[in-house]
């Protein structure tokens, strides 16, 4: 900010006039000089360019903050939710971030709602920890939840405990799905939680998001396209407000046009692309005679991700049974 006449009582015209003989015209260049060697020079009472920093700090520079309570705040805020798979975690650089979402895309069968069960099922391992999971093609299976859970060989008790503390709502449109938000959204901006039932609300899950968009994609485009704008700064919002890990699973559209017949990417198109923090695209492929017959091979692809290097990929296998096959 500019220096100017009335600013404060000590920035009298003759002052000003002496400072900008000096080339401080500036707010910045008087901050950036030593005040006992100004005084000096100019011959201008040290107590008055004190005096004149002051006011200019106070009406114009931003509050201070300490590196620890900012580190403090930041640690207060995040955490990092492990997907269920160490092969995963460590494609994600620890597993799903709060404040963020995170897409899985792939084709049917590439474990999309395998790995949305194995996140749930991680998350509330931890005490308290809660999960919403918001079905729209009716994906959700207690067995694979229940497999997911029994991985640590727990007492029935405990699973019980744990399987209370996964939501599960179906939606069948755009206005459940918002109608569901707000309420997440009103609840958790109340002042006492200890009542609400999304009290500690840890991930939220929406599975199979491009079903509500695909019925109606040809009849009325640019509304769908405005409500699916929509709905990505409302989930951006819950996770960043209220450090809550988002995780959407998507599926792939085929591109087109000379040689590229066989490139795939991330459906819902541009208006989406740009909502998730990070995007993982599934693929299955054969896992070969060392993995059994009761299981298949999948590549997880990072292609979009703000810490890990992009494209990267691991492979793991799927069970029959639901589980995972660490791979690497």
């Amino acid at each position: 900010m500019a220096l100017r006449l009335g600013m404060c009582k000590a920035l009298t015209s003759e002052v000003l006039s002496k400072l900008h003989t000096t080339g401080i015209a500036s707010a910045a260049d008087l901050a950036s000089k030593d005040l006992e060697s100004l005084s000096r020079e100019l011959h201008i009472p040290y107590k008055d360019l004190c005096s004149i920093l002051r006011v200019l700090l106070a009406e114009n520079s931003a509050y201070p903050v300490s590196a620890l309570a900012l580190y403090q705040n930041a640690l207060s805020s995040l955490a990092i939710l492990s997907t269920g798979s160490d092969v995963l975690d460590e494609l994600l650089d620890g597993g799903l971030y709060t404040g963020e979402v995170t897409e899985f895309a792939g084709d049917t069968v590439t474990g999309k709602t395998r790995i949305s069960h194995w996140c749930a099922a991680s998350t509330v391992r931890e005490a308290c920890n809660s999960v919403l999971y918001i079905d729209i093609c009716r994906s959700f299976t207690v067995g694979i939840l229940l497999d997911a859970m029994s991985q640590d060989a727990c007492e029935p008790q405990i699973i019980q405990s744990r399987l209370s503390r996964v939501k599960f709502l179906q939606v069948f449109d755009f206005f459940q799905l918002f109608s569901i938000l707000d309420q997440i959204q009103l609840s958790l901006s109340q002042q006492d939680q200890t009542s609400s039932k999304w009290n500690n609300l840890k991930l939220v899950i929406v599975e199979n998001l491009p079903l509500l968009i695909y019925p109606n994609m040809m009849s009325s485009a640019p509304y769908n396209q405005g409500t699916l704008s929509r709905l990505g700064i409302k989930l951006k919002q819950l996770a960043d407000t209220f450090s809550i890990a988002v995780l959407v699973t998507n599926n792939l559209v085929g591109l087109y046009g000379e040689g590229r017949a066989d490139q795939r990417k991330a459906a819902l198109g541009k208006v989406w692309s740009h909502v998730p923090h990070t995007r993982v695209v599934l693929s299955r492929r054969s896992a070969g005679l060392s993995s059994g017959p009761s299981s298949s091979q999948v590549e997880a692809k990072l292609v979009k991700s703000g810490r890990q290097q992009t494209p990267s990929s691991a492979s793991f296998c799927l069970s029959s049974g639901g589980s995972v096959c660490q791979t690497g």
